[in-house]
């Protein structure tokens, strides 16, 4: 079971992170979580604090800048009733590195972010959604500036792995909130002898796994499947579209050096390639060494 406590928000006055603030107001009610809008004014500086010393010009250039943004930003949060009275951070940098540093200074378990919605055009969730949950040390939801609504059917995938359990946790958490089917996938090869073995196998694996941490939910509708998977795009993906799912959970694989996320095939793909949203869930951080 998770429990939230910080939500940050990538807010750039478009109708995808209106979307993405009503998302995570939703969420954060769920457990009073505090819910943090942030505004990054690019510099093309990949680290705020590296920047070199301002000349009083650029000083008077950055006053300005955030003025007009928190002049923007009065507007929009007075038409978007769930962030009315929510104040705005404005920082300076690149987008990534101004959004891993307010997620450190608000010790946040969740960034939420909008992606255009699948008209404009049909493909994934583009490359700040990509880095981000590369880049950043918390979950990360994607949501889509088309839907506006609770999830009414949410899919996880399951390897049967800690991550997927934590992923199989947030999954389980947005679900009974919002009153959503769940359905926890295993993706299979599809060749049927492999299949039908591993079904047999499997099913009753997958059953246990997911029945530890949904039970806790009492009303919750659950469904374990073992896909076959054809191998044309990400497995829970396609089983995904099968349920006309609206949020797909999964889980990274950790870390590659010093701050970057490994994806793995499924998440990769999923962040890709996904026309509806995705939560992707970060593994646990180890535990500090003794002092």
């Amino acid at each position: 079971m998770i429990a939230l406590t910080s939500v940050v928000v990538g807010v750039d006055f478009s109708e995808c992170s209106r979307v993405a603030l009503g998302h995570a107001t939703r969420i954060a009610s769920w457990s009073n979580a505090t819910v943090h809008p942030v505004h990054v004014l690019e510099t093309g500086v990949d680290e705020p604090g590296d920047e070199p010393r301002l000349t009083s010009m650029q000083r008077e250039i950055r006053s300005g800048l955030s003025e007009e943004a928190l002049s923007r930003w009065e507007a929009f949060s007075y038409a978007t009733p769930c962030a009315r009275g929510l104040p705005l951070d404005v920082c300076f940098g690149s987008r990534l590195a101004g959004i891993r540093q307010q997620l450190a200074l608000h010790a946040a378990d969740l960034l939420v972010l909008g992606a255009f919605g699948a008209s404009r055009p049909n493909v994934g969730l583009g490359t700040l959604a990509s880095g981000c949950i590369r880049g950043v040390s918390t979950d990360v939801l994607i949501v889509r500036d088309n839907y506006r609504d609770a999830f009414r059917t949410v899919a996880v995938g399951i390897d049967f792995s800690a991550n997927s359990e934590r992923a199989l946790a947030s999954a389980a958490l947005v679900a009974h909130h919002d009153g959503a089917r769940l359905y926890a996938v295993h993706v299979a090869p599809r060749d049927l002898d492999t299949y039908a073995r591993l079904r047999g196998e499997l099913g009753p694996q997958l059953q246990a796994f997911v029945k530890a941490e949904t039970d806790r939910y009492a009303g919750l509708e659950v469904r374990c499947h073992v896909y076959p998977y054809s191998g044309h795009r990400s497995g829970i993906l396609e089983f995904a579209a099968l349920v006309d799912a609206d949020l797909v959970a999964v889980g990274t694989k950790g870390h590659s050096n010093l701050r970057d996320v490994v994806l793995g095939s499924t998440a990769e793909k999923a962040v890709r390639d996904s026309v509806v949203a995705v939560w992707a869930t970060r593994p646990a951080e180890p535990p500090a060494a003794p002092g």
